[in-house]
């Protein structure tokens, strides 16, 4: 119980001087001098027309207990709450087909052994930050919801709901303890959109669908729990993990299921660790499309097979066993699924221990295989089995791993019946497990969508499955040219085959390849996989898989290996869509032997051969795509269409930001929309505009700047508090990227402005900094009037000779751009051609995106950059590659960092010409001189004083002229040529004063601290 000070008032049917109603006590003004929040003890009896919301701070108690006090309402919520609330001890209920009985927005909520029941699907809720704790509380007829909010169920029962019972939703961080689950009409527990809750020592039994569900990027850890589906038949799995679900299960029994045990499918992850699952309705575990590791793992009594596995499935399973399954113990369906047994034990099948049927790939290390009634091990021809200290015994027929599997399946249709014996088949042939719908439920508590039968489905309706992808291509923001498009070439396809259905002609063929034209982050790639998804849902493709692209998948830097290269990619896709992002880099040439239009004559070749297999869409900026489009002189009739995907209006950017904080867990405030709104407002949109990634980075940037508010409270943050951005949070350019906001520490900038003035010489280097500085200054002056200012492009090179500066200047430019608050770290990252470029294809993209990634925020040095362009004496060099990469990068992090590429004058000046946007990019050139001598001289008084070394007059002299003679030599290293003469006088010193010393002399201060000029050489 909470306790605090706070002021009791009664409320009673019968007693005098009590109030008669729960309202009248929270409105009752409190007495002068009373703590501000109230205990109200509500006397036994029926409280009807209760319905009250409160934003204040209270204990409520029922005076005698669980079952005394009975509080009915009919609005929308009989309890709704946002503060810090304590109940206890009472019934609420609610009659009103669309209330709640408790509704927590907002707030911190303690409900201790009560009971709450409504007549319509909800029952109790949390959202918008509330944190809510149910502590031995029963919940009927209405389902728990927790939406971007908190908390935990502990000893708390869900009973009897008309869909699912326990929804956790939208990023929710929840507990469940010691909870029971019992006859959901729909999932038991549900847990999407983000959340990541922790569910132990809790059962579910006798779910009408999943006991429980992971899915839409949700996390969930799952520990010793049950799931009792008491043999009723479902249609889903006792546990359900699909579309980009995680789960992580330990110590848990399945008992029962009423159809799997077990379904991984649609980009689920599962680590399952000592589950048993006894008795399954139908399979055991099943995993399509997603991946698996099962430890020490049991299925007991499947009534068909232990594990199917098929349609890209990745699985491990260690340890663990499978006995008296129905079927085959273990099924590798076709689909190119890629299997992993360790240890494993396989016994009293029906059929085959282990049945591996075309395209699938095992490995069997250290497994048993015994008593099976069929062979221990079955494979078919078109498998992969690698097989390593097998025990196969005591089975009904000897192992096969060669069967004709097409062979065999022709001759048993050939010989069936209308009646078919009861005879066993000669070998087993597994039917593949209906597909999941991959349709989430529309509300948290509606019924998710059952999963078909295995048998085969009736007839439908031309499109019913495209017209829900469709319906969430419709719900994307913006892209309203885009949907058009999609929807005219869809709705033609669905034309095409009611013809066909029809006995009709399909009509004139349209050309389904695209071209997807626009900038960065409109959403081109998801658009793809829906359509993808929308084609095999037509027919029009068989799978629906879409592959995704780029230069470096397709290109070989090898004569021939780019066609070999570019039709493995191709074969992938068939049956789906082949992606191609940044498709123009093909027909730029990256050096001298390129290969890239080589990628796309052979791309054109199997577009044109494999017509009806695959469609290829191509993406990247507009402009560019009409220039590949002129590559090849088929490509303009194979690419008949072009979508073009435009920039979102700064309304869809807020949308967007919206919706991310919404995914999360997140409220925009009201003065955060408007804040938002003239930012992206006054944002310049160019073709490199990052749209979509531009508002996720805002969003990702104001996470991190609200953190930093709320640490910084004395007080704990409410829900509410940790829920809500507001205008302070949206800094909309902090995060890595450049601003112009005001200077973080003036006191910095002048002591670093100052140490740079100390430098030697570098006159005309320290005027462009103090330009930059004041275009700066300028800039925020000119936003602050209201007037544009041109985006901050700070990189530049730096020409001119090793030892002049360029490292040391380059750090103390990272420093004043941070303390001015245009980078937001301020780290220099010093690289050269060594760190960038790799020895192989493709590695040289991924060494210059981890340098530049370290310096995100910071300032990337690249020193000698001009090797880059240079050939490294093989035949096969990837500094191009890296410079083309760092061009990119530039643009896609053009806020977020400063490039600095250094080296000789001339050298330089090529470098610029190897790429068309190097130039572009680096604002200007600062040329660091060779020092004169009086520079040099200057260096290495400096150097002397930091060592505490004394340079006299005779020495000063002896130095100038050693340099006036050596000129040459100096100007080619200036600095670094001075730093070695030191350490050289330095040494001369040292051996010269030891020599005296061993005569005896007492050696003075001054003598250890003087250089003479003998020791200059």
């Amino acid at each position: 119980m909470r306790r605090f000070g706070v002021h009791r008032l009664v409320v009673s049917l019968t007693s005098p001087g009590a109030y008669r109603t729960v309202l009248e006590a929270l409105k009752a003004p409190l007495p002068s001098g009373a703590p501000p929040g109230r205990h109200i003890l509500i006397e036994p009896g029926s409280y009807p027309n209760t319905g009250f919301r409160s934003t204040g701070d209270f204990v409520m108690t029922a005076v005698e207990g669980l079952g005394s006090v009975t509080l009915d309402g009919r609005t929308v919520g009989t309890i709704e709450v946002t503060g810090k609330v304590t109940l206890q001890g009472l019934i609420v209920r609610n009659w009103s087909d669309k209330g709640l009985a408790l509704e927590a927005a907002q707030g911190t909520i303690v409900a201790e052994r009560c009971e709450f029941m409504t007549k319509g699907s909800l029952a109790v809720r949390a959202s918008k930050g509330a944190n809510l704790t149910l502590r031995d509380c029963e919940v009927q007829d209405g389902a728990v919801v927790y939406s971007a909010s908190s908390g935990a169920m502990e000893g708390t029962t869900v009973i009897g709901t008309s869909g699912n019972a326990v929804a956790l939703r939208s990023g929710s961080t929840v507990t469940l303890r010691s909870c029971q689950v019992k006859d959901a009409g729909g999932d038991g527990i549900w847990v999407t959109e983000g959340a990541k809750p922790l569910i132990e020592r809790c059962t579910v039994s006798n779910p009408a669908s999943a006991g429980i569900r992971v899915d839409d990027r949700a996390e969930a850890t799952i520990r010793d729990c049950e799931i009792d589906g008491s043999d009723k038949e479902t249609e889903k799995a006792s546990l359900f993990v699909t579309t980009k679900g995680v789960a992580l299960a330990e110590d848990c029994r399945l008992v029962r299921p009423g159809f799997d045990g077990v379904w991984v499918t649609t980009g689920g992850s599962l680590i399952a660790r000592r589950i048993k699952m006894t008795s399954p309705r139908r399979i055991g575990a099943v995993v399509q499309k997603g991946k698996a590791l099962l430890e020490d793992c049991e299925v007991v009594g499947a009534t068909t097979n232990g594990l199917y596995l098929s349609d890209k499935a990745d699985v491990t399973v260690v340890r663990g066993r499978v006995a008296d399954a129905g079927g085959s113990g273990v099924t590798l369906k076709g689909g190119d699924p890629r299997v992993l047994l360790d240890g494993m034990t396989i016994t009293g099948s029906k059929l085959a221990g282990v049945n591996v049927e075309p395209e699938g790939h095992l490995t069997l290390r250290g497994c048993t295989l015994a008593g099976n009634q069929g062979r221990g091990i079955l494979a078919c021809l078109g498998t992969t089995v690698e097989i390593d200290n097998l025990t196969s015994v005591g089975n009904g027929r000897p192992d096969l791993l060669d069967y004709d599997f097409a062979a065999a399946t022709a001759k048993a249709e050939k010989q069936a019946s209308p009646e078919p014996k009861s005879k066993e088949p000669a070998e087993p042939v597994s039917q593949k497990p209906a597909e999941p719908a991959s349709q989430k439920p529309a509300e948290p508590v509606s019924q998710a969508p059952a999963e078909p039968k295995a048998a085969p489905p009736a007839p439908k309706k031309v499109g019913g499955a495209a017209d829900v992808l469709l319906a969430e291509l419709d719900a994307m923001i913006g892209l309203a040219g885009v949907k058009r498009e999609i929807r005219i070439l869809t709705n033609w396809q669905k034309v095409a085959e009611q013809r066909r259905l029809a006995g009709l002609p399909p009509g004139p063929l349209i050309g389904r390849h695209m071209v997807f034209a626009g900038p960065p982050g409109t959403g081109k790639t998801t658009v793809a996989r829906l359509y993808g998804g929308i084609l095999a849902a037509l027919g029009v493709v068989a799978k629906g898989q879409v592959v995704e692209v780029s230069r470096a998948d397709l290109v070989s830097e090898n004569i021939g290996g780019t066609a070999l290269r570019t039709t493995e990619v191709f074969d992938r896709a068939r049956g789906g869509v082949l992606f191609i992002d940044e498709a123009y880099t093909l027909s730029r040439k990256a050096s001298g032997t390129d290969f890239g239009q080589e990628a796309i004559d052979t791309l054109v070749k199997l577009m044109e051969d494999h017509r009806d297999e695959v469609v290829v869409i191509a993406a990247g900026y507009s402009a560019e795509m009409r220039e590949f489009l002129a590559a090849n002189p088929g490509l303009s009739s194979r690419f008949s269409r072009t979508v073009e995907f435009e920039n979102y209006s700064p309304a869809e950017l807020v949308q967007i930001v919206g919706t991310q904080a919404d995914k999360d867990g997140y409220q925009l405030a009201e003065d955060a929309r408007t804040a938002l709104l003239a930012h992206f407002t006054s944002m310049k949109r160019d073709a490199s505009f990052g749209n979509g990634r531009a508002a996720r980075r805002v969003f990702e940037a104001a996470v991190e700047r609200q953190a930093q508010r709320l640490a910084d409270m004395e007080d704990l943050p409410s829900g509410e508090e940790l829920s809500r951005l507001i205008a302070e949070d949206l800094d909309v350019d902090t995060g890595l990227a450049a601003r112009f906001g005001e200077a973080r520490d003036p006191d910095q900038v002048t002591a670093l402005l100052a140490r740079l003035a100390a430098m030697t010489g570098l006159d005309e280097v320290k005027r462009d900094i103090r330009d930059l500085l004041d275009l700066i200054a300028s800039a925020r002056r000119r936003r602050a009037a209201g007037l544009e200012a041109e985006p901050f492009t700070g990189h530049l090179i730096f020409a001119g000779p090793p030892g002049t500066g360029k490292t040391t200047v380059a750090r103390l430019y990272g420093e004043l751009l941070t303390a001015l608050g245009v980078l937001a770290q301020g780290q220099v990252v010093e690289a050269a051609r060594v760190d960038l470029v790799g020895q192989y294809v493709g590695h040289t993209a991924q060494k210059t995106s981890e340098v530049f990634e370290r310096a995100r925020g910071g300032v990337l040095f690249i020193d000698e950059a001009y090797t880059l362009s240079r050939q490294a004496g093989s035949g096969n060099d990837f500094g191009q590659e890296a410079i083309d990469t760092l061009v990119k990068l530039m643009e896609d992090h053009r806020d977020e960092i400063i490039v600095i590429a250094a080296g000789y004058t001339s050298e330089m000046e090529g470098f610029l010409a190897t790429n068309p946007g190097l130039a572009s990019r680096f604002a200007r050139t600062l040329t660091f001189s060779p020092y004169e001598v009086d520079g040099l001289v200057s260096i290495f008084l400096g150097k002397a004083k930091t060592a505490d070394y004394r340079v006299p007059e005779p020495t000063q002299q002896a130095l100038t002229t050693y340099l006036a003679d050596n000129r040459d030599q100096f100007r080619e290293g200036n600095g670094r040529e001075i730093d070695k003469l030191f350490r050289a006088a330095v040494t001369a010193h040292a051996r010269r004063t030891e020599q005296l010393a061993n005569t005896g002399a007492e050696l003075t201060t001054e003598q250890l601290t003087t250089l003479l000029p003998e020791d200059i050489s």
